[in-house]
């Protein structure tokens, strides 16, 4: 059995067939202390079986069982662990962890960043060395300071379960005073990256813990760790009672929920980031280029000059679509979308991202270890590359990258983007635009978007990214929800408005099944007008999910609730108008026709209403429930507003040919003969209309030319109408009808 059954047999509570495995397992591994652990359990489990079977009644034998499959699954993380340490040398993981066999312990990589930090800081201070001495003297330093953060940050995300010990020097580090806010940023990364390997209920407290700390690029970094980690591992959380009393405290912290449900809706947003990327490739970036191409000489290099001389927008720019694109992907920008993984997920190739704590460290000018950066923030253009990084929304790792990608293209290319930003200006001083740059302090919200776009980089742009378990996948299969666990239902489920908020962000961004989970646990009452728009969301929601019956339920109270709605009542027309189409269902046809004349009565012009009213009146009409002459007139309207409409002209013909108007049916079918020639539907009806007129052999003719598996069915189903509603006779057309198909055989 391997580890994953184990697990699963265990949170089934099937000790009889998980225990045997996790003995062998763990005698296999070869860890005395794990062993023991598994054996002691062993032991109180016999005892159980033993007192059982002597028929002792244990009142807590339910809840000792329970302990006992807890801790076996606690131990089984840690087999897991120690035999992937020992058997997959190939792992970055493990290569990672046998790295630092040189180095003590954790409290003396702590002791070494403390000091080197502290040299740092003091030697940047020191006004009284020579400029040289200081620069060489910081090269030594800087180097340092790298070796020890990446050793840090590899000793942390490979460690095992943290010990008390473990823990004084994690606290030590985000309270420190010598060790640097970016230095923490950093840390703090790897502690979450090492519960996504390895669950660890000390860490998870310990991030929840951190989110106090006053520096908030540790706190807002914190927090996205715990959410994440809690949403995805509360069953191996779930029995830390010091992890539940420090959430009770929460619960009346209006900050921190506000910032927890800032945090989920960022995460579950990110999800989303393939599809962003796939509207930015395949229609808004080529939409924009397109619009951009078309008025330039395609042989004629872009005079930037020319087109942006008197402070004007390029020609290119007054295109309405282009400028609608544009909005579009500001619009997206605004809401917090990731609209730049597609443009610098390509630029991730550089020296700089093979070590894997680089792909976490916040972005900074100070990085002295990073060579091509220095060249960039030091050379020509270093004044502007500082405006543009201070001033732009890329996330930490994006701004390395551009770096990198300037520091590439040389001076000839540095030189043309520095005229165009300086064009752009138009005039304003460029040294108080860095300055108000660099000043402005960035929010919360930023700092928790970046770090999490930080990781989506990661887990789906690292080179090694198959080796590790990827969160966002797994946010994709199970949404994060204020409901996602008992404990964060206490956390979160006390604000009514919280709540719904939440599920109208789902519903956004097409989590249908995760909003309605949500809305399904809002009470919503049935009889209360404040709650109209919750069931108008529901039942969108439902219908996306093609829950047909559960979506007209919803839509039809919200419609009882506000009358009148448009929105509403165009939704449920429509998703009725389907049902009974596909049903044969007469009250759901009518009920679609009475809706859309209600729209209708709101909009007296609209096309769609007015053919779609139309199409249920026919239906109502061959049951005798309602007249043709209704139909007509609502489709000769649609004729008259739209007289280029094909689809518009065959239902008309269609609808007078029922109401035994063949004369005027006729016109609407040779004026679509002259608009295309051998229009196939003008050629059925027309057929028809000889059927209907007694002209049986041309009729056959015209019909049986123009035969064939894809029409025969949509015929039949006309002719037999026709036969139901005595327009042709009953025998004549079953003789008719088999004519044709004899003749298609």
């Amino acid at each position: 059995m391997n580890y994953n059954d184990i697990q699963q047999e265990l949170k089934r509570g099937n000790l009889a067939e998980a225990f045997p495995a996790v003995r062998q397992k763990a005698a296999n591994v070869g860890n005395w202390e794990v062993k023991d652990e598994v054996e002691r359990e062993w032991e109180t489990y016999q005892q159980m079986l033993q007192f059982m079977l002597n028929g002792v009644d244990d009142p807590d034998s339910p809840r000792i069982r329970e302990n006992i499959c807890n801790s076996l699954q606690l131990a089984v993380c840690r087999l897991r662990r120690m035999d992937r340490l020992n058997n997959n040398a190939s792992e970055k993981y493990v290569s990672s962890r046998k790295e630092l066999k040189a180095i003590p312990s954790f409290e003396a990589l702590v002791n070494q960043l403390e000091t080197v930090s502290e040299e740092l800081a003091a030697l940047q201070h020191d006004e009284l060395v020579r400029d040289a001495v200081r620069q060489h003297r910081l090269e030594g330093l800087e180097q340092t300071h790298e070796a020890t953060l990446l050793s840090l940050f590899n000793w942390t995300w490979t460690s095992d379960i943290w010990l008390n010990s473990d823990l004084e020097q994690a606290n030590r580090i985000v309270a420190s005073d010598n060790i640097g806010s970016e230095d923490k940023a950093v840390f703090i990364s790897a502690v979450t990256l090492s519960v996504l390997e390895f669950v660890d209920a000390s860490k998870v407290c310990f991030l929840l813990d951190s989110y106090l700390m006053d520096d908030e690029l540790v706190s807002q970094r914190s927090l996205v760790g715990f959410v994440l980690v809690f949403h995805l591992f509360f069953d191996q959380l779930k029995d830390c009672v010091e992890l539940q009393n420090r959430l009770t405290i929460y619960r009346d912290d209006a900050t921190f929920i506000h910032e927890f449900y800032s945090t989920m809706m960022q995460l579950q947003f990110s999800c989303t980031t393939d599809r962003i990327t796939s509207r930015m490739r395949n229609d808004i970036i080529p939409a924009i280029m397109q619009g951009r191409m078309k008025h330039t000489n395609k042989n004629k290099p872009i005079d930037m000059e020319e087109l942006t001389k008197n402070g004007e927008n390029p020609e290119w720019m007054d295109d309405a679509m282009v400028d609608r694109k544009m909005h579009e992907m500001a619009e997206l920008q605004l809401d917090g979308a990731d609209i730049y993984y597609s443009s610098f997920s390509m630029l991730k190739g550089h020296q700089f991202f093979s070590q894997m704590p680089h792909w976490f460290y916040p972005f900074s000018f100070n990085r002295f270890i990073i060579p091509d950066l220095q060249q960039v923030i030091s050379g020509k253009n270093g004044r502007l590359m500082r405006l543009i990084l201070n001033s732009s929304p890329f996330c930490n790792s994006d701004k390395y990258s551009l770096c990198f990608t300037f520091q590439q293209m040389g001076a000839m290319g540095g030189a043309a983007i520095e005229e165009q930003i300086k064009q752009q200006l138009d005039g304003e001083n460029l040294d108080d635009l860095i300055k108000e740059a660099g000043s402005e302090k960035p929010k919360k919200a930023d700092l928790r978007r970046q770090y999490i776009f930080d990781l989506y980089r990661f887990f789906y742009s690292y080179p090694y990214r198959q080796q590790f378990l990827n969160p966002f996948a797994l946010l994709k299969e199970h949404p994060i929800t204020p409901y996602s666990n008992a404990w964060m239902t206490k956390l979160l489920g006390g604000k009514h408005e919280d709540i719904a908020q939440y599920a109208d962000f789902l519903m956004r961004k097409e989590f249908y099944e995760a909003a309605l989970q949500v809305f399904g646990r809002l009470e919503m009452n049935e009889f209360d007008v404040q709650y109209a728009s919750l069931w108008q969301k529901t039942g969108f929601c439902h219908q996306k999910l093609n829950h047909a019956q559960e979506a007209i339920h919803a839509y039809s109270i919200a419609n009882t609730l506000k009358p009148n709605s448009k929105w509403t009542l165009s939704h449920l027309a429509s998703l009725c108008l389907a049902e009974a189409t596909k049903r044969n269902s007469r009250q759901l046809m009518k009920k679609a026709a009475n809706l859309y004349l209600n729209l209708l009565e709101i909009e007296p012009e609209n096309l769609r209403y007015l053919k779609n009213a139309a199409q249920a009146t026919m239906h109502l009409a061959q049951e005798g429930e309602a007249q043709y002459d209704e139909a007509q007139r609502l489709l000769y309207k649609a004729h008259y507003l739209d007289e280029t409409s094909t689809e518009t002209k065959q239902a008309l013909a269609w609808c007078l040919i029922l109401n035994r108007q063949n004369d005027k049916a006729a016109k609407i079918l040779q004026e679509m003969q002259e608009e295309a020639a051998l229009h196939p539907v003008a050629q059925i009806y027309q057929a028809f209309i000889l059927l209907i007129d007694g002209h049986i052999r041309e009729a056959y003719n015209q019909l049986s030319a123009i035969l064939s598996e894809d029409n025969r069915q949509d015929i039949t189903d006309k002719l037999n109408l026709l036969a139901h509603l005595g327009i042709i006779d009953p025998k004549k057309e079953t003789l008719f009808t088999d004519a044709l198909t004899l003749h298609l055989h």
